[in-house]
């Protein structure tokens, strides 16, 4: 009981706090992917995927649409993976709520405002998280896994430019249910069509004239 109050004023509080967003296509060293939101600034750059396998699909009292988002982050020099969750907190991106002195995720809580969903495991604690520089490789099972699994706290993983860090929800200490999965799925998203030069050379031509006939 104390567990759900949690969530509904954590969920409460995201709605009332956080800055919603819109994914934005973005080519990450040749995968396109739908990044929601950026944190930090420098010259390398990392890919965070969340999925939440729908867990938190009885705390939104609905279907879950988008179970897993992408959150990009830039640094410069060194950085852990708690420094880029603290940004994506500080920023208010993600709501990032952490335990052993800031060394393990508790909770990570993200308002999806295209969806209308607020992301939030219901089981805290039980998380995996592994990263690559393949977005192809299958994240599998802890000890079968093409993924590198964490094996230190968030605190001593180290990032690296050009990789994925996945933060993937499993259960612990409960049974996963029917519609849920175990497995981080990145949301890959399609190349953008680019606009063919002849097609804005015309649009160009027509607002010119539009805005000379304007002006006459």
């Amino acid at each position: 009981m104390k567990l759900i109050l949690r969530m509904i004023l954590t969920g409460f509080f995201i709605l009332c706090t956080m800055t919603g967003a819109h994914a934005a296509v973005y080519d990450f060293n040749g995968t396109w992917v739908d990044v929601e939101a950026w944190a930090g600034i420098g010259a390398n750059e990392t890919i965070l995927v969340v999925d939440w396998n729908k867990l938190d699909q009885e705390a939104n009292g609905k279907d879950i649409l988008s179970e897993s988002h992408a959150f990009g982050f830039r640094w410069d020099g060194t950085a852990y993976e708690s420094d880029m969750l603290t940004a994506f907190n500080d920023a208010g991106i993600l709501i990032v709520d952490t335990g052993y002195g800031g060394a393990f995720v508790n909770n990570i809580g993200y308002w999806d405002e295209e969806d209308n969903e607020v992301h939030m495991h219901i089981e805290e604690g039980s998380w995996n998280l592994a990263s690559t520089s393949d977005p192809d490789l299958v994240w599998g099972t802890w000890g079968d896994s093409e993924w590198d699994f964490n094996t230190a706290g968030i605190t001593e993983e180290l990032l690296a430019d050009g990789q994925f860090e996945g933060i993937n929800a499993i259960m612990w200490f409960g049974t996963l249910p029917d519609y849920a999965d175990d497995q981080l799925d990145i949301p890959f998203a399609a190349a953008p069509v680019p606009v063919p030069a002849a097609v804005w050379l015309l649009g160009s031509g027509l607002l010119g004239l539009a805005s000379l006939r304007r002006r006459r």
